[in-house]
């Protein structure tokens, strides 16, 4: 079973008393020795060696790239280790990172790295190589959403030692915890020697599995082996080949067939039939959020400006309806964006959106629509290929038109869809304005503040807002080192984003279910984002 990691609870995360790290030629004075991170996580071995082949079918790759500075590298979680990672409970724990502490100013982070890891290719990975791995997580070049946090309030970083790293920030930024969990951490030697082009063809990390050179057929599979001599996690199977199998009835058959063991992306209605059937499933650890997104409702005429036209599109839907019928009861009412009770920064008192279609109506009247507005149709743009996605906003649409709310829908490839909202361009003109975007993702983060300020603040690569308080309430909150004052602050921005700007709203919080065959056992434990996450835990039966 995967071994659990030490956790490090949020709230020391963002302690204000921290330890102080001096750098070397610093004045800085050191702190009584409070640490803020345990011990480095103890380790034994599997009690077999890995064996078998671990088969899943996947709807689409999506990104296909190895290298994590391209869009985002899923094949990447397989292939490296992290700085920080998480545990069971998504809180941050040690991951190639042993500890670490942060300055009582909150501008100096100082790593320990473990000094027992090895790349795939038998090269001891070391703070050169974290140094490394974080400059090219921020070159200019990078199209990694999460870059531009780990640079825009970069000063310096440092190698005081052959396992010490050092990171020094402008302002404090305690949240940046959260980022330091996504830098994957790359071979320094084996990438500047054979350059980065051979790299991405041929990429080597230390992760639990290692890229099986050559095996990778863009849009149909690709496979890995296990590294047995992983630090923390070697994986059960010995071998993993992945399938792209876009058609929902082929991945059924051959899971039927046994030439899979997992599939995924698979609509409920048979995820229902499956199970009664008697194959097993496995549900996600933690919800799938999907969120109704509104670009651009500042720089258009069209319905979405107005906000009683944004609210009527929340009150219109039937959620309770939605979550028992489609959904199957694997989904409840709620959310908001990347968030969910429970999660940092919660408020109790936040609910569901209600549905109340007298409340639309009046909105609607009040708003002058359709009359009010040139062109009352609202467009709805969904990417092909993701679940769930198509048939509900189907739905959706048919509670807006028995609103009264005109809507067409336009169906696009993954990367075009990507280029309308996650990198959205603020073009007046340009169709991601004024529409619908709907968002289905994975709620897998203990906090939301980069997603936030992506969603809410001027400069963020959704283009939903140009809110000059969001951006200070937001920066108000992210600033303080007092973890009770940061949490304070942060529940009262997203009270104004929600309530004043109300510029998306959460439909369901939905628990996904892979499909499993007769030979797949316990997925272990640990803190698996996404399936790509759990592979190395995965047992036989």
């Amino acid at each position: 079973m995967k071994k659990k990691l030490l956790l490090i609870p949020l709230a020391l995360i963002l302690a204000i008393s921290l330890v102080a790290v001096g750098c070397p030629g610093g004045d800085e004075t050191t702190a009584p020795p409070t640490t803020t991170t345990p011990p480095p996580p103890t380790t034994e071995p599997p009690p077999t060696e890995p064996y078998g082949t671990l088969r899943v079918s996947l709807p689409s790759f999506s990104y296909e790239t190895f290298d994590p500075i391209v869009g985002e590298s899923f094949f990447g979680w397989s292939i490296y280790d992290q700085l920080l990672s998480w545990d069971e409970n998504f809180e941050i724990c040690p991951a190639i990172a042993k500890s670490w502490t942060v300055s009582p100013d909150g501008l100096s982070w100082t790593f320990e790295i473990r000094d027992d890891v090895k790349f795939h290719n038998g090269d001891p990975l070391t703070s050169a190589d974290v140094m490394f791995s974080i400059a090219h997580w921020q070159d200019p070049e990078s199209t990694n959403p999460w870059s531009p946090y780990l640079s825009y309030n970069f000063d310096t970083m440092s190698c005081p030692d052959e396992y010490t790293f050092v990171y020094k920030t402008v302002t404090p930024e305690l949240a940046m915890a959260i980022i330091f969990t996504d830098v994957r951490i790359l071979p320094m030697e084996y990438f500047t020697l054979r350059g980065v082009d051979y790299f991405r063809e041929h990429p080597i990390g230390s992760g639990p599995w290692k890229y099986v050179d050559e095996s990778f057929v863009s849009g149909e599979k690709i496979e890995f082996e296990a590294n047995t001599e992983h630090w923390l996690t070697v994986p059960h199977y010995e071998t993993l080949i992945q399938y792209v199998v876009p058609e929902e009835s082929t991945q059924i058959a051959m899971l039927k067939r046994d030439e899979v063991d997992i599939i995924t992306g698979i609509s409920l209605d048979k995820v229902v039939e499956l199970r009664d059937e008697g194959y097993a499933l496995e549900q996600t650890a933690y919800p799938t959020g999907l969120v109704i997104c509104l670009p651009g409702t500042w720089l258009t005429d069209k319905p979405t400006s107005d906000i009683r036209v944004r609210q009527a599109l929340a009150y219109s839907i039937n959620y309770q309806e939605l979550c028992d019928t489609y959904f199957h009861g694997f989904a409840e009412p709620g959310g908001r964006w990347f968030s969910y009770p429970g999660v940092w920064g919660w408020d109790p008192a936040w609910q569901p959106e209600q549905y109340d279609p007298a409340l639309a109506a009046s909105l609607l009247a009040d708003a002058g629509y359709p009359d009010a507005f040139d062109d009352p149709v609202i467009h709805i743009w969904i990417q092909a290929g993701t679940a769930y996605v198509p048939d509900v906003m189907q739905i959706l649409q048919g509670y807006w038109a028995d609103a009264g709310i005109q809507t067409e829908i336009h169906t696009v490839d993954v990367f075009e869809w990507l280029g309308l909202f996650f990198f959205a361009a603020v073009d007046p003109a340009g169709d991601n304005i004024g529409c619908i975007f709907p968002w289905y993702f994975d709620i897998s983060w203990p906090n939301n503040v980069y997603h936030s300020f992506n969603m809410y603040c001027p400069g963020g690569v959704h283009a939903t807002s140009n809110d000059a308080q969001a951006l200070e309430l937001y920066n108000k909150a992210v600033g303080q080192t007092d973890p009770a004052l940061m949490e304070q602050y942060w529940t009262e921005f997203q009270t104004y984003v929600h309530d004043e700007l109300f510029i998306n709203f959460g439909v369901a919080l939905i628990w996904n279910q892979y499909i499993l065959g007769p030979e797949v056992g316990d997925f272990g434990y640990g803190a698996w984002i996404s399936l790509a996450d759990a592979y190395a835990g995965i047992e036989h039966k």
